[in-house]
C-alpha cells in the first residue's frame, strides 16, 4: 500500500513540522478513503514502530486536521481519517503534492 519514504522526506517533515513522521500521517490522511488510516497499518507498512506516529497523530487531531473514527465494537485499532474542514485541506494542497512528489507517491486528496 505504501512505499518507505526517502530519508529526504523525513528532513523535510523535520524541517516544517518540527517532527519527522508528521509529513508521512498527512500524505496518509490525504490519500484515504472514508475508512481512513490505521497508524499501525501505516507503520507496518514502513516497517516502523507505530508509537512514532502517535505525536504526530495527536497533534493533527487538536489542530483540526484529523478525525479519530469510531471504533468497531471488540476492535482495538483505531482509524483516522482528514477532518471536513475543506478549506484547512485546500490550503495544504501545494505542499502535500510536493511531499508527494519527494515521497514518490502519485496521488494527493
Amino acid at each position: 500500500m505504501f512505499q518507505s519514504p526517502p530519508e529526504g522526506t523525513r528532513e523535510l517533515s523535520g524541517s516544517l513540522f518540527g517532527n519527522r513522521y508528521r509529513a508521512e500521517v498527512l500524505l496518509a490522511l490525504a490519500q484515504a478513503d472514508d475508512r481512513g488510516v490505521c497508524m499501525g497499518d501505516l507503520a507496518a507498512s514502513y516497517g516502523i514502530s507505530a508509537s512514532l506516529y502517535q505525536a504526530p497523530i495527536r497533534a493533527l487531531v487538536q489542530a483540526g486536521l484529523a478525525l479519530q473514527l469510531p471504533q468497531d465494537p471488540g476492535e482495538r485499532r483505531k482509524h483516522y481519517r482528514r477532518s471536513n474542514d475543506n478549506e484547512l485541506w485546500q490550503y495544504l494542497e501545494g505542499l502535500l503534492r510536493r511531499l508527494a512528489a519527494v515521497a514518490g507517491t502519485e496521488q494527493v486528496g
